[in-house]
């Protein structure tokens, strides 16, 4: 369990590098511009004669990633008629994971943290708190997620919330104060008064 938890930690902390590295800024993320500044060619299913959005679809209805060879760049083939745009943004940020951690999308094994990953890099959650942005629906809307997917995220700032309150941890900090260094001391100012205030009452 515990390496496990290390994984996923081991991923947060790789979306706070590529957000770093790429500067990534504004939400909702443009998924075509990651792609782009990542170096990775997105296409279309529907831009494919239909022969070959056969073929694709057989392959995968929802998408996947091929390595590049040769002159040809890694390619993200994504089923742009098949679910929501939200669902859709997913797939893609699913298929960057691979690419990153140079994976075979076609491996199951990979397929959980690869949604993680994609969940988080949409909707970062320590950036939710901070925002106050902590319903399926206002986090489907800032986010442009499916609400399933909003609805997770959601649940998953509860549970932590549940745990460690608004507590921002220190590797967050940076992540945050390149986002919105504005919102992030707002924000912490805030916590401290309302810990402060929490104290006056203990000692009423």
């Amino acid at each position: 369990m515990r390496r496990e938890s290390e994984r996923y930690h081991m991923l947060t902390i790789a979306i706070f590098d590529i957000y770093r590295d790429y500067g990534f800024r504004v939400f909702p993320i443009d998924v075509e511009i990651v792609c782009k500044k990542m170096g990775v060619l997105s296409k279309r299913y529907s831009k494919c004669d239909e022969e070959t959005r056969e073929l694709l679809v057989k392959r995968s209805r929802y998408g996947f990633f091929a390595r590049g060879w040769g002159k040809k760049p890694p390619t993200i083939y994504y089923n742009d008629k098949f679910g929501s745009t939200g669902a859709i943004r997913l797939t893609i940020l699913h298929e960057i994971k691979h690419y990153v951690f140079n994976e075979d999308s076609s491996d199951e094994e990979y397929d959980d943290l690869a949604t993680f990953f994609a969940r988080s890099f949409l909707c970062p959650i320590p950036y939710l708190i901070m925002k106050g942005i902590e319903t399926p629906e206002k986090i489907a809307s800032h986010c442009q997620v499916s609400l399933e997917t909003a609805r997770n995220v959601a649940s998953n700032i509860q549970n932590r919330k549940k745990r460690y309150g608004n507590e921002i941890f220190d590797y967050e900090e940076e992540f945050l104060r390149l986002l919105d260094e504005t919102a992030y001391e707002k924000f912490i100012r805030s916590q401290r008064r309302k810990e402060v205030s929490v104290n006056a009452s203990c000692r009423l």
